[in-house]
């Protein structure tokens, strides 16, 4: 099984979405502004009437964006990454990567009534990258392999506000989470480049200058809960060919993570052996328990990001996005080929600005 480092480093970063949570939404006014030409600006003129804001996800509907993508990447690794990667990965990596694509938007009714599941695909083109990887310069359009932007293919369930639904706990099988089952919340920005396109929206009506706070609750590995809250406020409006669009503002954080599945691949391993292990199995067994580690830690991800959005027909006609993660693994695991212990550190820091524009879809 092949996959980019970052992809992997992406989806430990989603572990949040692993469990099922709860999620709470409050909603304050402040004053009111306007935006001319991009700039937004406080006012005293009339602003837009006040109404809850929902999306449009009828069943069956589709919305297309094209997409820009921005992304910085800063590495260190040493030791041996066998354990989560099946290609080589540097000791250093300080790359800039631009991209572009379409990103496809299909929406169906979800499990429960006023639930949607909305797909998101979607792949980059035209992908570039500069930088130094161990020291050398990369040869022009060269990517290296374990910073391979993946296409986008992931499923989350949302209401008619896009309020994230949290899918059931895959804690009980940490494997399959790690590497492609922890998508519940990835609509949330700030976690991968398929995201949903806007903030949830409370049940509250709104107008320019009203402000909501969404927190979402999921259980984590331990005792501790993973919280991710996302403020959001209408900070005025824009005029799109004619059209009076809402310019929401939004800013997200997960809170830190860290886990280690060291027990986990411990009861794995030891589940292979036989009831009356020997002498060299008990040793084997003896030194899994003191040495293996497999520990990893994702600092508070942040983002913020801008759309303009239509209150009447519920569309987002723009997405711009900033988001920052950074990554940390500290692993000491049996090599495949040899079944020795063998240790990996590694940090990585991930910057990422990305840039969606309706391009098809209803009244686009």
């Amino acid at each position: 099984m092949r996959k980019s480092l970052v992809t992997a480093a992406a989806a430990f970063a989603l572990i949040a979405a692993a469990c099922g949570g709860s999620a709470t939404v409050t909603t304050t006014t402040a004053a009111a502004t306007s935006t001319t030409a991009g700039e937004t600006t406080t006012t005293e003129s009339a602003q837009p009437q006040a109404q809850v804001l929902s999306y449009n996800l009828s069943s069956g509907t589709e919305y297309t964006y094209d997409v820009e993508l921005a992304q910085t990447i800063h590495m260190t690794a040493e030791g041996n990454g066998a354990a989560v990667s099946d290609e080589e990965i540097p000791g250093s990596a300080d790359l800039d990567m631009t991209a572009s694509g379409t990103f496809t938007y299909s929406i169906d009714d979800g499990p429960d009534p006023g639930t949607f599941a909305v797909t998101i695909t979607g792949e980059f083109s035209n992908v570039t990258a500069t930088g130094m990887v161990d020291g050398e310069p990369i040869d022009s359009g060269e990517i290296p392999e374990f910073a391979d932007i993946a296409p986008v293919d992931v499923t989350i369930i949302v209401d008619g506000q896009g309020n994230i639904i949290p899918g059931p706990s895959s804690v009980d099988d940490p494997l399959s989470g790690l590497f492609g089952g922890m998508e519940d919340l990835s609509g949330i920005p700030g976690s991968n480049p398929g995201q949903f396109f806007g903030p949830p929206f409370g049940d509250d009506m709104v107008t320019v200058g009203s402000m909501w706070d969404s927190t979402y609750s999921t259980p984590g590995f331990g005792e501790e809960e993973i919280v991710t809250t996302v403020r959001a406020e209408v900070t005025g409006t824009d005029d799109l060919n004619g059209l009076e669009v809402l310019v929401i503002e939004s800013e997200s954080q997960v809170s830190p993570i860290e886990f280690d599945l060291a027990e986990f691949f411990l009861a794995l391993f030891t589940g292979f052996l036989p009831e009356d292990p020997t002498a060299e199995e008990q040793a084997e067994i003896d030194t899994l328990t003191e040495n293996l580690r497999f520990a990893i830690s994702i600092d508070a991800t942040r983002s913020n990001s801008t759309i303009l959005f239509d209150p009447q027909s519920g569309i987002t006609h723009s997405l711009d996005a900033t988001n920052s993660a950074n990554i940390g693994m500290d692993l000491n695991f049996p090599d495949e080929a040899t079944g020795d212990l063998s240790g990996f550190v590694m940090n990585m820091t991930l910057d990422q600005t990305i840039s969606q524009k309706l391009a098809s879809g209803p009244r686009a």
